[in-house]
């Protein structure tokens, strides 16, 4: 199984998955990483995914006392192994760029939807559903 998980960690790396993050320490395939990352699993909205191993989205790479984290594809593609683009998700323009978690946490949020807080993300302007009106406060 560690030979598997090797081999794919190499393949999906070597496809253009998404940078690396390093992670202190070394982590084992039935570590609970909600027992450090707490925060990640409240919130007002909790993504589903939460529920489900880590390994869903993410592999881990340990050598020596260091542990990578990578995302299993590419943070264009990840949001759509499970969610389908129906008609009107492919009007918005974020999801048909493949831009998702400029506005969306993957993990959890305060607030619906899993939205980012607006300072947090890019000019939501540019980012609305087309014809569909804004009013900013600045």
């Amino acid at each position: 199984m560690k030979l598997a998980s090797s081999a794919l960690a190499v393949f999906l790396l070597l496809m253009g998955g998404a940078a690396a993050v390093e992670h202190p320490g070394v982590l084992h395939d039935n570590d609970d990483c909600s027992s450090c990352h707490v925060s990640k699993t409240m919130g007002k909205s909790v993504h589903s995914a939460m529920a489900s191993p880590c390994t869903i989205c993410h592999v881990a790479q340990t050598r020596g006392d260091m542990t990578t984290l990578n995302l299993i594809m590419p943070k264009e593609q990840i949001c759509f192994a499970c969610h389908e683009k129906s008609a009107e998700l492919r009007q918005h323009s974020p999801v048909v760029q493949g831009r998702c978690v400029e506005c969306h946490d993957s993990h959890s949020s305060e607030r619906r939807m899993l939205l980012l807080d607006a300072s947090d993300r890019p000019d939501r302007d540019s980012l609305m559903f087309p014809g569909r009106q804004t009013t900013r406060t600045k």
